[in-house]
């Protein structure tokens, strides 16, 4: 201590690190460290002691916070006061709130680039997660930024119905010319990402007839994939049945690009799932036909290739299956 009084930072830092090294949990000594590191601009070395005296000492650690505060690291300040914001809050009511406000400020700085902006609003969401109109603003920049995934995330944190019926004609606009977008860019699924996002909002208002225009395209490029023999046919049909597992067609696609991959039992599942559901065409019953075959289960194969046969009478693809399969025949 007397070394940091004497402003020999640096030897008062390794005086405490040498006393830490024997005895781990002196306060004095982490009380001195933090404050050397912090006068020696040392930040990350500032954060560590003040999280390490958290346990034993939160008037002092919060002493440390406001230090911090003092010197402008405010989203250092929010990285220890994450580590226990309830003991904080329990030993002084005013820092937590006077971080949040620093941190928002941060954050709507329009001049600060997106990615710092975002962190910042994490950092406060962090310290007051129920605070709604702090997540509806970084809802905003969400938008603004393109993040689809974490608009999605956040959105269905929303719980101010208030705040949110406030925000919903401003959120309904963004996510909808997002959407629009990325339909205009032919990025199907994130298109899609961004009406399931407005969608769990309540805004409905931002989707339109964009939802079947952005389905039907994703189908079309799914079997655009398949005919192509991509590799990644399969990744790229369980992507499309995940977000529409109920549809008759995503689960046919999906069928194909498993029997492709020679999985006929998880494609027999599906096709069943498909004929039960009256979707199933006589293409979808020979793809059946295909994958009881493969597994074994020959009856099954037969009924797949008469209801194909039904739907499209001569069809050559089950005809010649059902020589396969029906005995006396080759």
């Amino acid at each position: 201590m007397a070394l940091f009084k004497l402003e020999r930072f640096a030897e008062a830092a390794e005086e405490a690190r040498t006393a830490l090294a024997i005895t781990p949990d002196d306060n004095i000594a982490l009380r001195t460290l933090a404050r050397s590191t912090l006068s020696l601009g040392d930040i990350e070395g500032t954060i560590a002691a003040l999280t390490d005296l958290l346990p034993s000492s939160v008037n002092e650690a919060v002493a440390g916070i406001r230090a911090l505060l003092r010197h402008g690291e405010v989203q250092a300040a929010a990285r220890v006061s994450a580590v226990a914001p309830a003991r904080i809050e329990s030993c002084d009511s005013e820092v937590l709130p006077r971080i949040v406000t620093l941190l928002r400020q941060q954050a709507l700085r329009k001049q600060n680039p997106a990615p710092e902006r975002m962190a910042a609003f994490e950092m406060a969401l962090a310290l007051a997660p129920d605070n709604a109109a702090l997540r509806i603003d970084f809802l905003r920049l969400l938008a603004s930024a393109g993040e689809a995934g974490a608009f999605a995330h956040n959105a269905k944190l929303v719980t101010d119905a208030t705040a949110l019926a406030d925000a919903s004609a401003t959120l309904a606009r963004d996510v909808g010319n997002r959407a629009r977008q990325a339909f205009r860019d032919q990025r199907w699924q994130e298109a899609h990402e961004w009406l399931q996002a407005g969608g769990r909002l309540g805004l409905e208002q931002a989707a339109g007839d964009l939802a079947e225009r952005i389905k039907a395209r994703r189908l079309a490029e799914a079997r655009k994939v398949l005919v192509a023999k991509e590799p990644d046919s399969q990744e790229h049909t369980a992507a499309l049945l995940a977000d529409y597992p109920e549809d008759g067609a995503a689960r046919s696609l999906h069928a194909r690009a498993l029997i492709a991959n020679r999985h006929y039992a998880q494609a027999k599942t599906l096709l069943q799932a498909v004929s039960a559901q009256g979707a199933a065409t006589a293409d979808d019953y020979v793809q059946l036909a295909r994958a009881c075959r493969a597994s074994q289960d020959i009856e099954s194969a037969i009924g797949a290739c008469f209801d194909a046969l039904a739907l499209r009478h001569e069809d050559p693809t089950a005809l010649v299956l059902l020589g396969h399969l029906l005995p006396g025949r080759e």
